[in-house]
């Protein structure tokens, strides 16, 4: 339909020729490459619900201020927010078998488990150190705190999602894994700027989703008195 318009508008003509024509071949892919874009959300969203538990957990060891809890609480949250994603995912993906038995059944374990996994570290670093900030400063500014907890929380999830692309180099089978295979079938050029363009556009469109539906929960969610 915009091609057709282009054709009897010039201006709109020069427009699709400089901003649309050169990315068009890419949007042939978008069912196989969303498929892979749910892969992502997947993996961001594992990591990021497991990770949010147990570093909650973590951060109230930490605030009870029980020694024999404060000790093995800071020592797993140090072990975590230093540990490095991108080695721990190779880690992952080599010491965990491919398939298990349960049941006597075999079972598949999916890439996209693997790189979940290695995600979950540095998540739960971070939501162990938030949620002991957040219980700290709940005693002053109950709103403060929850509000500071959850911005912290989303671009940390935001992070993650990014983060996510990283399966691609363990095979998982997400949306930069699908567009290395497009680009290595095809040996076109032009279609690998297309792909790669179109591919950073999913994720800038989530984070701009997520960002958004945060900001209505926080002004829709009840108020926290001081």
């Amino acid at each position: 339909m915009i091609q057709a318009l282009a054709e009897k508008i010039p201006l709109l003509a020069y427009l699709y020729d400089l901003l649309i024509a050169p990315w068009s071949p890419a949007l042939a892919f978008t069912g196989h490459l969303a498929g892979g874009f749910t892969i992502n959300l997947l993996i961001s969203v594992v990591s990021m619900t497991l990770g949010t538990v147990i570093g909650v957990i973590l951060g109230r060891m930490r605030f009870a201020g029980v020694r024999v809890l404060d000790g093995p609480s800071r020592l797993a949250t140090n072990i975590c927010r230093n540990v490095p994603s991108f080695v721990l995912l190779f880690y992952m993906a080599s010491m965990i078998p491919s398939e298990v038995n349960i049941a006597g059944q075999i079972m598949a374990v999916p890439l996209w488990i693997k790189a979940a996994l290695a995600l979950l570290f540095p998540v739960i670093g971070f939501c162990s150190d938030q949620s002991c900030g957040y219980f700290e400063q709940r005693k002053t500014d109950p709103a403060g705190a929850r509000e500071t907890f959850v911005i912290a929380w989303t671009q940390y999830f935001l992070i993650i999602i990014m983060a996510s692309a990283t399966a691609s180099v363990i095979g998982a089978d997400e949306i930069v894994g699908r567009a290395n295979s497009i680009i290595s079938q095809t040996n076109d050029d032009q279609l690998m700027l297309s792909i790669y363009f179109y591919v950073s556009l999913w994720f800038l469109a989530s984070g701009l989703l997520v960002t958004g539906l945060i900001k209505t929960i926080l002004k829709l969610g009840p108020k926290v008195e001081n």
